[in-house]
């Protein structure tokens, strides 16, 4: 069963492709820009971008599981679009590959940002309530 991982190159994503490894999985890595992370663990490395769908059909391909990874983050809100971009757009391209290419499960990681924070002084967590409905509806 081949396994793709996007964000591979990131602190996750390499820890989770040496898991799958370890499991003797055969693994798969999106590699944007820096491929030297994933390097030497065994898993075949495949050149894209999740704003390209393209190579998202072209990474997805005889896939059975996607780990989505990818992503970015800032704190600084003239990074919005960018953030935007990544994170809603790049993951509704990796939705839409995985439904042509016919992979059976998605695996989506997303970061804290992805939830309300308010107010500061009560944990967060991921009910409904407390979520950013916007990131999630614009999926």
């Amino acid at each position: 069963m081949t396994v793709v991982v996007t964000g591979a190159s990131g602190h996750l994503g390499v820890n989770l492709v040496r898991a799958l490894g370890a499991e003797k999985r055969q693994v798969r890595t999106l590699v944007h820009v820096n491929h030297q992370t994933v390097e030497g663990l065994g898993a075949e490395i495949v050149q894209g971008n999740i704003c390209d769908v393209e190579s998202l059909y072209r990474a997805f391909e005889g896939a059975e599981v996607v780990y989505h990874l990818a992503a970015t983050i800032s704190l600084l809100k003239n990074e919005w679009p960018l953030v935007e971009k990544v994170n809603v757009i790049g993951t509704r391209n990796v939705v839409e590959a995985c439904l042509r290419s016919g992979v059976k499960r998605l695996v989506h990681f997303s970061s804290i940002h992805a939830l309300n924070q308010e107010p500061l002084d009560t944990p967060v967590d991921e009910n409904p309530s407390s979520s950013r409905r916007a990131a999630v509806s614009a999926l």
